[in-house]
């Protein structure tokens, strides 16, 4: 009987222990999610200001000056800026991802060994 309760005991505390680390990875990709979102927004912003910026030059009929323009060249280095930051997001992203395949991976051949 007593060595049943320590079955169920073990179990519930590796049951917990997973769901932590579970908590703790989705904790770290919504962060990563939410810093994502952030600069996509940023980026759409950029978008919006070029379009208006655009929009005045040629209604100006400074058409052609588009390229030359400051807050085009600004907010184009912000976009490329954001979209680095997006890449490097992304790939923190997969690497939590991995890392916590590769913890349960390491987890579960831990328990094969150890007969659970």
């Amino acid at each position: 009987m007593d060595n049943m309760w320590e079955k169920i005991k073990k179990s519930l505390k590796e049951g917990a222990s997973l769901s932590m680390e579970k908590i703790e990875e989705y904790t770290k990709l919504g962060k990563l999610k939410v810093e994502e979102m952030a600069a996509k927004r940023k980026i759409e912003r950029n978008f919006v200001d070029i379009g208006e910026r655009v929009f005045d030059l040629i209604e100006e009929g400074k058409g052609s000056a588009v390229a030359d323009d400051l807050s085009i060249k600004k907010a184009f280095e912000n976009i490329t800026a954001l979209r680095e930051e997006i890449a490097e997001l992304d790939r923190k992203m997969k690497e939590v991802s991995e890392n916590a395949k590769k913890d349960r991976k390491f987890q579960d051949d831990e328990d094969e060994v150890s007969g659970i």
